[in-house]
């Protein structure tokens, strides 16, 4: 039995990033205007949306409460709390998941996901542009860590 989403572009927008664009404040008008232009696109690719629970109270109290109806209505998904690697590691296990069931993820986002191609996004006037066909996987280094350890008081 073949799986019908094989070859499917799987487009991941991380909510964080579209939203605050270019922005002080978060705002879900900016992350619906930007997905109905990546729709309009991109017409055959499915398009999730992914963000961090922080994105709530980043929010004006109306698009937290337009944030909410998404929510129910299953249009965003939020990373559930105690993710491991915060919500960059639930995007990358969204995408890893995509690529095991035979889809082809894109990741739009400012962050470095590892092993994830990342696209590029632009906004010029009033429309959202997406460079999807040149994504490109970024090279995430973990880091080293601190090289100070503490001192223990002599037994």
């Amino acid at each position: 039995m073949s799986n019908k989403m094989t070859g499917v572009r799987v487009v991941i927008v991380d909510a964080d990033t579209v939203a605050g664009w270019r922005r002080v404040t978060p705002s879900l008008a900016q992350l619906e205007s930007a997905v109905s232009d990546l729709r309009r696109s991109a017409p055959g690719a499915v398009i999730v949306i992914l963000g961090d629970p922080s994105l709530r109270w980043a929010l004006s109290p109306a698009d937290a409460e337009l944030l909410d109806d998404w929510i129910n209505h299953q249009q965003v998904v939020l990373a559930p709390a105690g993710t491991i690697g915060g919500h960059v590691g639930f995007i990358a296990a969204a995408s890893r998941k995509a690529s095991f069931l035979g889809m082809v993820p894109v990741v739009i986002t400012d962050r470095a996901v590892p092993d994830c191609p990342i696209a590029r996004m632009r906004r010029v006037g009033e429309r959202w542009l997406f460079d999807l066909e040149n994504a490109s996987v970024t090279q995430v280094v973990p880091s080293a860590g601190s090289q100070y350890q503490r001192r223990r008081k002599p037994a």
